[in-house]
């Protein structure tokens, strides 16, 4: 992977006191276009950059891109935002709470990252995109040529060199400490010594990399970057849309956290839980859970207690709630089973013994007829990051059932993307999310 340094944009301090202030979440974490916490929070929150509203009266010239092409250029013009004056990589670390109750720094580096094909598997994707994303990230980045989204981007290094060299360019305070979401604490330097660049985009180069998350923003990039090629020769700095704003983070690093998405199962035709209930038993085994509604997050983590031992022990194993049944269940997979199953042909060992692998061929495509199109359009599946809110949330219709899932480990991941697989869709929950706001690339 080859890595360069750029004149980062950021926000002026003599104009933001705070940096809470003007910081977001992903355009992802948004819901219907706009998030209250950050577009309310502050006239110059960067989520009026990066996902400014819809509104009735749009038009061709007066849009929600246009908007924030305007917005960008007036903040540039009263120096809010300040470029860099040096080339520069910025060290990006995240203080976070592992569940587990240990206090972690999660090391990291921000810089711009080659565009590649993933024919050339020097970046490897884990999961399939959407199309109606990429279009609104490319207009976005057409109409403000602004490169705001991070890619979290992993790297193997099991022996911790390019980390070691980080912990030396950053042995002195932060220029940038803001308190994020769920108190996460993002700490940000901007490191222009020669030496250390040199070093990191050393190691690096050898290296291959695996989209942990933002890969819509990945293939964007590489949609713009063939729609720009041309125009070097009208201005060298078209070139650099060659290459995307990156977050690189070790593989091997304690601090890498996945959480599960739970699946909830909603508007299914025919679905009979005693039925349901029944057809499972074919092929796992399983072992209820006293369920005290009352007290049902007790009960769930219970549940998701037993779920850690299945992994732990090497069995595939999930959670179900079946409210009509008031059911909270283990399902512990009977593997002398898998050969009877359709399995895809084009998927590799490991693939097939993903919990949500399982999950999927099994449970959706076997008993309840859910095919891989379905899923893809999302009409009966639900994605749900907190297992208590998956199970409150299904005791309401239209929802019939919750599925609880362990976290899907980085070493699958790695060893499925390798092998040239994608993972099912939501297979994993990389946490914490990278902030934007702290820093963008804009090269026009």
């Amino acid at each position: 992977m080859q890595i360069i340094p750029f004149r980062g944009y950021r926000f002026n301090p003599d104009r933001i006191s705070n940096l809470e202030d003007v910081i977001s979440l992903p355009y992802d974490q948004f819901k219907q276009h706009r998030d209250e916490r950050f577009h309310d929070r502050h006239p110059y929150n960067i989520a009026h950059i990066i996902m400014n509203p819809k509104t009735r009266d749009d038009s061709l010239t007066d849009n929600q891109y246009t908007r924030s092409k305007k917005l960008l250029h007036q903040w540039l013009l009263d120096s809010v935002l300040l470029q860099d004056a040096e080339l520069s990589i910025y060290p990006y670390y995240q203080d976070f709470y592992l569940p587990n109750g240990n206090y972690i720094s999660r090391k990291g580096f921000v810089a711009l990252g080659k565009v590649t094909e993933y024919s050339s598997r020097e970046v490897y994707p884990h999961e399939r995109t959407m199309t109606k994303p990429k279009q609104d990230r490319l207009q976005l980045l057409r109409t403000t040529l602004v490169d705001s989204g991070l890619v979290f981007m992993l790297y193997s290094d099991p022996e911790g060199e390019i980390e070691r060299e980080l912990d030396l360019l950053t042995n002195q305070n932060a220029d940038m400490t803001v308190l994020g979401p769920e108190g996460i604490l993002n700490r940000m330097w901007t490191v222009s010594n020669n030496e250390g660049i040199n070093k990191i985009q050393k190691a690096m180069k050898c290296k291959s990399v695996i989209i942990a998350d933002g890969h819509h923003r990945y293939e964007v990039a590489q949609q713009f970057h063939k729609e720009t090629a041309n125009r070097f020769s009208q201005n060298p700095a078209w070139g650099n849309y060659g290459f995307k704003l990156m977050s690189f983070v070790r593989l091997e690093s304690p601090a890498i956290s996945v959480f599960p998405l739970h699946r909830i199962l909603r508007d299914r035709d025919g679905f009979e839980p005693s039925k349901f209930l029944q057809q499972l038993e074919d092929f796992f085994r399983i072992q209820s859970i006293p369920f005290n509604e009352s007290n049902s997050a007790n009960s769930i983590e219970i549940l998701l207690e037993k779920l850690r031992q299945e992994q732990q022990a090497g069995r595939n194993a999930l959670g179900i709630y079946l409210p009509g049944l008031r059911h909270l269940a283990l399902l512990t997979f009977s593997p002398n089973l898998a050969a009877s199953l359709k399995w895809p042909l084009d998927k590799s060992e490991t693939w097939c013994k993903l919990d949500v692998s399982i999950l999927q061929v099994v449970i959706f495509n076997e008993l309840l007829g859910i095919g891989d199109r379905e899923l893809a359009q999302g009409g009966y599946i639900e994605y749900v990051s907190d297992a208590n809110d998956a199970v409150s949330r299904v005791i309401r219709p239209p929802y019939q059932c919750a599925f609880l899932l362990n976290p899907t480990p980085v070493t699958q991941v790695q060893e499925v993307v390798e092998s040239g697989d994608l993972l099912p869709q939501k297979s994993t929950h990389f946490h914490p999310k990278l902030m934007e706001g702290l820093v963008f690339a804009k090269h026009l």
